[in-house]
């Protein structure tokens, strides 16, 4: 079965499901981050009052007779003990204890990860939303009002797209190719998109390596100390450019762009 295409697919969540899975860029949804609060929350008080319960049991254990004193000295006469009639064994509580404990540390696992996703680019958020309102080709509403009020939840919103080293440079290229053509859907080549910013940035090394080498070249003509104080303001602009560079069209951190402008 071949990859379902957004015009060949018919008008409502075949449709919009389609659309989504045609870009890396346009896999936007929703994270939820009010609800798993909401739950963290809750997980988090039934375990608290299974600790106080605990501490409890074990306080009365301490303050009773010798013979609970040593179940708390001992886990196997703790657990074998039939003195608790009617009541919850140590045993049973920390069973509880520990599925809920589990229970709760992967939910905030699952949580950590969701929030750690990506936003999604304005221009991306902006793409779906002209989709959600306006259609594809036909123009006609994909989904229905109410099933389309989560593209609206914009600082709810993650991306399944991974951080891209040269997203700023991207927005520039799409945002000149969307002066080209104006639709209220944008949606470009990402391979075409991803050659064409990869030629930008090699024009702009190979720039970044043969002028400064040119206007070296050029200023050994003039005299010692006029070369040596051209020669090193030369040198300082080229690598604040070159840091520039790094800085704005990379995803490199600080140390990485210190290293890089040193060398």
């Amino acid at each position: 079965m071949e990859v379902p295409k957004v015009e060949e697919c018919p008008s409502g969540y075949p449709k919009v499901a389609a659309f989504l899975d045609s870009d890396d860029n346009f896999m936007i949804y929703r994270r939820f981050g009010f609800l798993y609060s909401r739950v963290l929350l809750s997980k988090q008080d039934e375990l608290r009052v299974l600790e106080e319960d605990l501490d409890s049991m074990d306080r009365w254990d301490a303050s009773a007779t010798e013979k609970t004193r040593k179940c708390l000295k001992s886990q196997t006469k703790d657990f074998a003990r039939t003195d608790v009639e009617g009541r919850q064994t140590r045993k049973e509580l920390l069973g509880v204890v520990e599925r809920k404990l589990y229970e709760y540390g992967q939910f905030l696992l699952q949580a950590h990860q969701v929030v750690s996703m990506n936003k999604p680019a304005g221009r991306d958020h902006l793409s779906l939303q002209n989709f959600l309102e306006n259609g594809y080709e036909d123009r006609m509403r994909p989904l229905m009002e109410a099933d389309s009020q989560f593209v609206y939840c914009k600082e709810d919103l993650v991306t399944l797209r991974p951080g891209r080293e040269v997203a700023w440079l991207d927005a520039a290229v799409e945002r000149f190719l969307k002066l080209i053509h104006c639709k209220p859907v944008q949606y470009y080549s990402k391979q075409r998109v991803d050659r064409l910013v990869t030629l930008i940035i090699c024009g702009m090394m190979l720039a970044l390596l043969v002028v400064p080498t040119y206007a070296l070249y050029r200023v050994t003509n003039i005299k010692a100390s006029a070369t040596n104080a051209t020669s090193i303001g030369i040198l300082l602009v080229a690598t604040l450019v070159f840091s520039a560079v790094l800085s704005l069209f990379t995803k490199a951190k600080r140390h990485e762009i210190l290293g890089a402008s040193a060398a």
